[in-house]
């Protein structure tokens, strides 16, 4: 089923703001937070994209620089790419010796047909114009090469994004003034995948589910992730009453108590990952 959209042309710019704005803040927060869980679909979106010893191999929205990591651990010669000069910064401290550069998943800064294989790790749901970050991919892709992509499946029970942001809903205040935002697990949905990259020319586009688990010592490390490492629940916690806040707090905390597995905490916290192919 369709997912809905209320984002039009005239939100692009406050969302373009406020985005850059929170990851230029937020870039140490979400690595410390999130960062072994982001990590996880890393090797499993590069081999949905083909990639091997030897490709070239662009990462767009590398943040901290994980998937281009991941990318070279296998004999790729990879790139790495963000519009956060925090993020890029804190990539190039994070894996010295890897090329890492500025720029926009939109409007890319290389020339056509230059890679193998275009990926991008849980940046599709950020970007305010998907459908050309996508064209773009193709436009840098050589004939018979993969754009891939990773995002967070669909909020479910029982699951990080479900625990927190139903936590968010019922005892949260509603009425917080943010930017408008695009869908955000608009991708976690094969029939929206389709229908942003078929159009723009890949074939055998094909959506899998991967399973990931956070791994916590602390049963307020998945509130603290939210409510410190990310950008948009970052600004929707940090706007609630002190009160509601901690009552989300309390909420998560027991949720997650309920995931304790010995002395460890494990919180599925599942990726949607994709792929298309441009055709020789």
């Amino acid at each position: 089923m369709s997912v809905p959209m209320t984002f039009s042309s005239k939100d692009i710019e406050p969302f373009t703001a406020f985005e850059w704005n929170g990851w230029e803040k937020a870039a140490e927060a979400y690595h410390d937070h999130w960062g072994a869980l982001s990590t996880q679909s890393a090797l499993p979106m590069l081999r949905l994209a083909k990639v091997k010893h030897g490709s070239k191999v662009l990462d767009v929205a590398t943040g901290a620089g994980y998937v281009t990591a991941a990318a070279k651990s296998i004999g790729a010669v990879p790139i790495g790419l963000d519009f956060s000069s925090a993020q890029v910064e804190l990539a190039r401290k994070t894996y010295p010796g890897t090329e890492f550069v500025q720029g926009d998943a939109q409007e890319l800064p290389f020339d056509d047909q230059a890679f193998d294989a275009v990926v991008m790790g849980f940046g599709m749901n950020h970007l305010p114009e998907p459908e050309k970050a996508a064209q773009e991919a193709w436009r840098v892709l050589r004939p018979g090469g993969a754009f891939a992509f990773s995002v967070w499946a669909a909020p479910a029970e029982g699951e990080g994004f479900g625990i927190v942001l139903a936590a968010i809903e019922k005892h949260g205040v509603s009425d917080i003034k943010l930017p408008a935002a695009p869908p955000y697990f608009r991708f976690a949905d094969p029939a929206e995948v389709k229908a942003i990259l078929e159009p723009t020319g890949f074939t055998r586009v094909s959506t899998v589910g991967a399973a990931q688990t956070w791994r916590h010592s602390s049963p307020d490390q998945v509130f603290d992730a939210f409510n410190k490492g990310a950008v948009r629940a970052t600004a929707m916690l940090n706007s609630q009453p002190e009160s509601a806040r901690e009552r989300i707090k309390e909420v998560v905390r027991a949720e997650v108590c309920e995931l304790a597995q010995g002395d460890e905490y494990q919180i599925p916290v599942p990726a949607s990952l994709s792929v298309g192919f441009k055709e020789s």
